[in-house]
Parts: C-alpha cells; structure tokens; sequence
C-alpha cells in the first residue's frame, strides 16, 4: 500500500550486525525458545540481505510475546533499544477506524450519514459517509498524489507545518477521478476529512478522542500524540536519499500524513499490541464491529481508471477493510516515511493452528538498501513480517511479493 509515500518519479516513500534478542516465558499456544530461533534467523538474514540499519521486532501469539528483538543502531554509535521511539504512520489510520466504530457503537455519530450533517461546506459531503471516508470510496483526491500543490512543496522544505485546511483545499482543488461509493483508491485525504466530521460529530478535538479511546484503554504507554516533527528519546533516526543527497530524516515534519490529532510516536511493542487486540481478536471492538473493520465486504468492488493513482479493483489477496489492509486472511498496516518503514500483520483468532499471530517489524536503512532513493522503494520491514508469519503459520502464510 502507499502508505506515506509520495506518488510520482520525484519521490517514494516520503524513508555491523548487532542486538539483543529478549526470550520470554513460554506460553501454552507456542514452544517460544523455537519460536525465538526462527524470528531470530528471518530477522538477522533480512538485516543482512536488506541493508537495515536498525532492525525492531516484537511476535505475539494469542495475545503473548513470544520473540522480542533489537539489532543495529539507533544512530551510529548509539546501540537501538527496544524501547525506542518512531513514528506509527498508517497503524493511526487503524486507530481513527477504531474511534469511529466505537463512536457508532455510543450512537454519538452515524457511519453510513452523510457527511454533510458536519461539514456542509465541503464538496460533494451530501453522497459522502464516514464509512467512504474509512474505506477509501469516498472519493477526495490523496494530497499527497499532486505534484505542484503538494511533491514540489515538500521535496523543496520537508519541514515545513502542514494544516488540515491547507490538505484538504488540495484535495478538493484536484481532478476528481469518480463520485462518492463509485470506486476505490487510497487517499489520505479522506482520513483528514474523517478526523474532522468525527472532532465536529463530538465536540472534541481528534488528540482528545484518541486518548481517551485508544491510547488509554490499550495501555499504550510509549504511544503519544505530536502534530510537530517532535520526538520523545531515545529517538530511532532514520536516513533517505530522496531528495538527492544522503541526510538524516528523522525529523523531517509529518503533519501531512493524517489529521491533525493522529499523528503519533510509538515503541515496537505498542504497535504490536494495539494491532492484536483491535484486529486479532474481539474485546476492544465488539464482534460486529471487528467484523465491519477487516470483513471482505469490498472484494471485486472498484476498477482501474486511466489516471488515477490508486483506482483498482479489491481482491481477496489485496483488499481494504476500514482503515486495514486485508490480504487473504491477514490484517496489515505497512506505513512507510522519510527512510523508516515499518509494517504490523496479524493473522485473527481461528485463521491458524498455530493460533493468533501478531507480528511487527521497524526499521531503517543503510544507503546501498535501494538502488534508486528517488523511485519506488521496497518496503523490507513488511517482507519480514510476512517471511516469518510464512514460518510460524505455514498453514496460511501471508503472500510474499517477488522483488
């Protein structure tokens, strides 16, 4: 998925072995030492053969970590810790998801309403709904796609502060590809618009939503809010040559990204967690909501369209749910930004013999990791995450894409 990567030739991706690898106490549902030892060789042959730089790794089965890993350098010189802090990209979109379907679930917002009955000012808001916007069929142009009003602007100061206002007059202001419920493709735009039909909706800012209906009830301790390039240490910087020169892109701006209030820092095991218990598992949502968010409800829906980005039609092996990649039966996020990527895949309860799998990967890159910095940049992290999940649930396996 494109996940924070800019579209266009100009730029993708917008991203010694060492390490510690922490075993912890067997559960019922896997033999862990085993299980350790084959997330151990998947990781150190991937760091090696992909040119990671650092390397997090964290697998749960049925909900307990069974492989907890660190290998490489948070800088050079600087050891990486387990511990350390990176952006979460497109696992907030998961998040934003989340919110909303618990939010339908108090009856304080509609999903399937007009988006109108919020924001009637914007454009074609009377045949637009939350679950559009969720599901990438609402139809808003992706910012991020427009090389003049957005690529340009970056590449020339990847500092500069972004506003939701300033996203989403792009994204009206662009060439629409079909109406609202027509078709599919991915648009970050429309999270922005659904962050502000939900802030409207409640009367609360998106930070405030996301607190008090995500970060806290998941205990997500090392997860926190920033619409700045801030970063809580100790910080895994990341490196790119996407703008032509080999710099240090750890804090290049990310407000851009998603609606102001769901861009966020997170440690490996936070993203690992929060993914398996919001898409592995009922409990955090209930069964029907869980259901409408990784369901293959929009499989054989949307069609390729002559200039449009994204435009396909969903499959059972590349699809969408709300604010998930659905792959078979596989959940994924795959964000990728400024030289990091870093993706999360779970397998849900009942898909495996091996029981449920959450598997969650972050890196950065050495230089020679991709030949061209300015095309389409591979994201190894999520190769890894499906590598192992191929070993641990040789019963249904995610799909590995050829390179």
């Amino acid at each position: 998925m494109r996940n924070y990567r800019l579209a266009g030739s100009q730029l993708a991706a917008v991203a010694v072995l060492s390490g510690v690898l922490t075993i912890c106490a067997p559960s019922a549902a896997s033999e862990t030492p085993s299980t350790s030892a084959t997330v151990r060789s998947v990781a150190e042959s991937q760091f090696a053969l992909r040119g990671f730089a650092s390397m997090l790794v964290v697998v749960l089965v049925d909900g307990e970590a069974v492989a907890t890993l660190a290998l490489g350098e948070a800088m050079p010189g600087v050891l990486l810790g387990i511990d350390d802090h990176f952006r979460n990209g497109g696992v907030a979109l998961t998040y934003v998801a989340a919110l909303a379907l618990r939010l339908a679930e108090e009856g304080r917002i509609d999903l399937d309403a007009p988006i109108a009955r919020w924001l009637p000012d914007l454009p074609f808001a009377e045949d637009a709904t939350i679950r559009m916007l969720l599901n990438m069929t609402a139809g808003y142009p992706d910012h991020v796609a427009q090389q003049d009003q957005f690529i340009g602007p970056f590449l020339a100061n990847p500092f500069r502060q972004w506003t939701s206002e300033e996203m989403i007059a792009i994204s009206i202001g662009a060439d629409r590809w079909f109406a609202p419920g027509e078709n599919w493709d991915y648009s970050h735009a429309g999270y922005v618009i659904a962050g502000r039909v939900l802030e409207q909706a409640t009367g609360t800012s998106l930070a405030e939503l996301m607190q008090e209906y995500i970060i806290v009830p998941l205990a997500l301790s090392g997860t926190q809010g920033f619409d700045t390039p801030q970063i809580p240490g100790p910080v895994v910087h990341s490196y790119t040559a996407e703008r032509g020169v080999w710099e240090d892109a750890t804090f290049w701006n990310p407000s851009w990204t998603l609606p102001q209030g769901a861009v966020q820092v997170t440690t490996i095991a936070d993203m690992a967690t929060s993914f398996d218990a919001i898409a592995g598992h009922d409990g955090f949502l209930s069964p029907q909501a869980r259901a409408e968010m990784i369901g293959p409800g929009l499989v054989g829906f949307g069609t390729p369209l002559a200039g449009c980005p994204s435009c396909r039609t969903l499959t059972h092996r590349s699809g969408y749910g709300l604010g998930v990649v659905l792959q078979q039966d596989w959940v994924f996020q795959t964000p990728s930004f400024a030289g990091f990527a870093s993706s999360v895949g779970t397998l849900p309860d009942g898909a495996s013999t091996a029981g449920r799998i959450t598997i969650a990967v972050a890196g950065t890159f050495k230089q020679a990791a991709h030949a061209d910095w300015q095309g389409s940049l591979a994201n190894w992290s999520d190769e890894t995450v499906r590598l192992i999940g191929a070993e641990l649930a040789p019963d249904n396996p995610p799909a590995i894409r050829p390179r």
